[in-house]
């Protein structure tokens, strides 16, 4: 019995992004505090730092998922949440960079799916797996999402599984060409035994 297993990554950019902009933040409240004596604004700023950290910090604590190639099947695993798919299933597997794959799911999410689900339903399956936040949904007018874009650890890809039955996957391994490799060699694997058969 092969196995193959790969580790998923996780990288912390809603709360990066929030503890950067805090002395930003606080500064323009104590200069606006000192300027004017009125100090209100400054609690109000901390508040919602506070807040913008906590959001930040829950979006980028994700569940950590497990994907492994055993007797050429993908596992995939995210606490009870497990599917296994073979070679058949699978179309390709390709690398994506953040705000591709944000672009290819809405794209995708417009569209009518085969079995008829929603663009929700369609965005949360895509996600399923994945351990980055992407940045669908934002809480800062997409200012936020523009900065984590240009962060550099941001740039690294993903990898987009798409499946025949078109509920395509995204996945974060920390090794994400190797990944593609090793599903490239099990769809190899796969026609060369259709085709000795």
């Amino acid at each position: 019995m092969s196995e193959k297993r790969f580790r998923t990554r996780r990288q912390w950019h809603n709360t990066l992004l929030a503890v950067w902009a805090s002395p930003f933040v606080v500064l323009s409240g104590i200069f606006f505090g000192v300027t004017t004596g009125n100090f209100l604004p400054l609690w109000v700023l901390l508040v919602v730092m506070l807040v913008g950290f906590v959001i930040g910090f829950v979006r980028d604590r994700t569940g950590q998922s497990t994907y492994h190639i055993v007797n050429d099947k993908l596992v995939m695993v995210r606490g009870n949440d497990r599917l296994v798919v073979g070679p058949e299933d699978i179309v390709d597997a390709s690398l994506i960079d953040r705000s591709g794959a944000r672009d290819y799911i809405k794209l995708r999410s417009v569209e009518p799916t085969k079995d008829g689900r929603s663009g929700r339903e369609t965005q949360d399956g895509f996600l399923r797996f994945c351990t980055i936040d992407i940045g669908l949904r934002t809480y800062s007018f997409g200012l936020g999402r523009g900065v984590i874009d240009r962060m550099p650890n941001a740039r690294h890809d993903m990898v987009l599984l798409r499946m025949r039955t078109g509920g395509d996957i995204l996945l974060s391994p920390e090794y994400n060409q190797e990944m593609v490799d090793a599903i490239g060699r099990l769809l190899r694997r796969k026609e060369e035994s259709a085709t000795i058969g």
